[in-house]
């Protein structure tokens, strides 16, 4: 038997194990060793939707692991090894949650309430838990391993939310700099009296308080990779020194004469349109053609729309294990509220949205007027992009949809088609309906997140 993907809960970052599980490893314990064969063949079944690239033969051991767990669990907890050695260096040996997080690093599986819980190697499946229709991660996967292997800048653009870093620590762990240091610069916040000394370091005395040297964070990466994260809010300053570092592959300290070779590979990110920073005299042209050795461009949810259910799902998981809450799924309004949704904050808006529902939850399927969905303004505004004829249908398709119910005869009527007319338009944009919506109850435009006036329309869309 199959294992549903949706039960399956990736965890790759230690800050979510402190906020979220840690009372989960805390609480768990070593597993009974009464297992039956939880998935059914191919052994990747449960982990397509987890792994776009279940050809790679690394994704073999994780899958064996995964067919001996009870299958009488709820859901498998699938944490990243870095993670887990990271808060074990903060734990002494004799706390509890540190000694079960050592047994998995150790191989074991561990059992907690109703869930399981096993340790994957990050390092070499770094994009485990990323969650998108097939052929678009493919697509993207194979990109991200042609440029791991290359040590030229990468620049990686996006809206808020999207999962730049994730894309940026993706091309680490992909490469041959997989074991070196990984290092974040955010940018934004760094204040601008002391941004030169953080990113480039300092000799003592060179100002007040320096009172011994100290290397820069693109320094202190080594030969590993440096992050600069939001690069577009980098001071003017420091962005002419960082040209000159990108140009010579030194760095100088500030106080110093004398320069440093540099070894680490620069990635950068940022959510701003840089050719308009340039325009208006807020970022330097050369820099971001020294930046930009090769652009790494991801969409943002409203354009994918086959990602934002099964990603809404991964989500609800982890809620549903994170306050002890068990929940089914979401309601066909709900669904039909998700999608029409235009996701101005992306993933990260997504998962917020699904976090609050899950605490909101009065049964065991999450209705739509329990979504906190946030009605978008009236209008376009001066960042907004205009909608494309095809996005603006599908838009209102949808919009007709969530205010019937999912009912197509009234949704037809309201859009003034022929309920064959709509049908075919719904092929067209690759809208299903779920069996058995059109017989509940209209929900009200705001609690359902209508997209307002004729002006929102934006397609729908999904990580």
């Amino acid at each position: 038997m199959a294992v549903d993907v949706s039960r399956v809960v990736p965890v790759l970052g230690a800050h979510e194990i402190r906020r979220d599980l840690v009372e989960l490893f805390a609480e768990a314990e070593r597993g009974d060793g009464n297992v039956e064969e939880l998935l059914g063949a191919p052994p990747f079944r449960c982990l397509d939707l987890l792994w776009a690239a279940p050809r790679d033969p690394s994704v073999l051991p994780l899958a064996r692991r995964l067919a001996e767990i009870a299958s009488d669990r709820a859901g498998i907890v699938l944490v990243a090894a870095s993670a887990l050695t990271e808060i074990v260096r903060e734990l002494p040996r004799e706390d509890r949650c540190g000694a079960n997080m050592r047994r998995l690093l150790a191989g074991e599986s561990l059992v907690s309430f109703s869930h399981a819980i096993l340790a994957f190697d990050d390092v070499r499946l770094p994009c485990l838990g990323w969650i998108s229709a097939r052929d678009e991660l493919v697509a993207l996967f194979d990109r991200l391993e042609r440029l791991a292997c290359q040590s030229l800048p990468v620049l990686v653009t996006g809206e808020t939310g999207t999962g730049k870093e994730l894309a940026a620590r993706a091309l680490h762990r992909l490469g041959p700099r997989r074991e070196r240091p990984w290092l974040v610069v955010n940018c934004a916040e760094l204040p601008e009296g002391i941004f030169e000394s953080e990113l480039f370091g300092h000799a003592r005395g060179s100002f007040t308080g320096a009172s011994a040297d100290r290397p820069g964070l693109l320094e202190a990466a080594a030969d590993g990779t440096a992050f600069l994260d939001e690069v577009g809010e980098m001071p003017s300053i420091a962005q002419a020194k960082l040209l000159r570092v990108l140009e010579d592959h030194r760095v100088r300290r500030v106080g110093t004469v004398q320069p440093r070779l540099l070894h680490c590979r620069i990635i950068a990110a940022t959510n701003r349109d840089l050719a308009i920073e340039i325009e208006r005299g807020r970022f330097r042209a050369d820099l971001f053609y020294r930046l930009r050795g090769a652009e790494l461009r991801l969409r943002p949810l409203r354009d994918r729309p086959d990602d934002i259910l099964p990603t809404a799902d991964a989500f609800l998981a982890r809620a549903a294990l994170r306050f002890r809450h068990p929940i089914r799924g979401f309601g066909e309004d709900a669904k039909l509220a998700l999608l029409s949704h235009p996701w101005p904050g992306n993933v990260r808006e997504l998962r917020q949205v699904v976090d609050a529902a899950v605490l909101a939850a009065a049964g065991e399927w999450i209705r739509a007027e329990e979504l906190s969905l946030i009605r978008p303004r009236d209008g376009i505004g001066e960042d907004e992009p205009l909608l494309t004829i095809h996005a603006a249908e599908r838009a209102q398709i949808l919009r007709a949809l969530l205010s019937t119910a999912g009912n197509k005869v009234a949704a037809a009527r309201l859009l003034g088609l022929t309920r064959q007319s709509l049908q075919r338009r719904l092929e067209r944009h690759r809208i299903t309906v779920p069996p058995g919506s059109g017989r509940a109850r209209p929900i009200s435009p705001v609690a359902g997140g209508q997209l307002p006036g004729g002006t929102t329309g934006r397609s729908g869309g999904v990580p």
